[in-house]
């Protein structure tokens, strides 16, 4: 297992620029915003940040950044959470496999923090974003790793009104633990909606819960 790459190297990789226009949402719970997501980039070169300022009770207030990075034939992927909580993540990955992950402080590894355990085929945060929210209608079947869990995501009704396009997908944990401790969500349901071709709303429901992200 790697340990961790050096903070010259996460800092870099957290600053590059990404190549396409950027994108907006803003992060709500019902009536209640929470703050914004900022995505920028396409598979193997994008970046994401999630900034959460007022959740409920403070919980996961803080942010998220994550960027993947093509070069050389490789793609690395950084995760760094600040705030409600910190933890930095490092994957690396060839041709279609994982070759190194670690995971910082040792307390947020899985028994999924080890590359040899991870399916082929798996894509990192924003890539699984940019498969999202660079598509123009329903995206087909993916996978995404972390650094501590495998989930799956994939339509399974796809309606379309006018210009608009409504896709209801399967989000389920398949390898590690859930989300949101003490909850360990493994299954959600998740709302997506295209019109004239471009993202404009996700809506992830589990619990009860329904988080919105609304394209500005």
């Amino acid at each position: 297992m790697i340990r961790a790459l050096s903070l010259a190297a996460l800092f870099g990789l957290l600053t590059a620029p990404a190549m396409a226009a950027e994108q907006t949402y803003t992060v709500s719970l019902g009536s209640r915003q929470l703050g914004t997501l900022q995505f920028e980039g396409e598979r193997n070169d994008a970046s994401l940040l999630l900034s959460l300022n007022n959740a409920p009770f403070g919980l996961k207030n803080g942010t998220f950044k994550a960027v993947a990075r093509s070069t050389g034939g490789k793609v690395d992927y950084l995760g760094q959470n600040r705030g409600s909580e910190t933890r930095d993540i490092a994957i690396g990955r060839k041709a279609d496999k994982v070759t190194s992950v670690s995971v910082a402080p040792p307390s947020e590894m899985t028994e999924m923090t080890e590359a040899g355990k991870v399916p082929s085929g798996v894509v990192f945060p924003p890539e699984f974003f940019a498969a999202v929210a660079n598509s123009t209608t329903c995206p087909s079947p993916i996978a995404m790793y972390d650094g501590r869990r495998v989930v799956r995501m994939a339509a399974t009704a796809m309606e379309q009104d006018g210009e608009t396009v409504f896709c209801d997908m399967s989000y389920r944990v398949t390898m590690g633990p859930g989300y949101v401790s003490p909850f360990h969500f493994r299954k959600f349901g998740v709302e997506l909606a295209y019109s004239a071709g471009k993202l404009v709303k996700f809506t992830l429901k589990a619990g009860g819960f329904k988080v919105h992200l609304n394209r500005q």
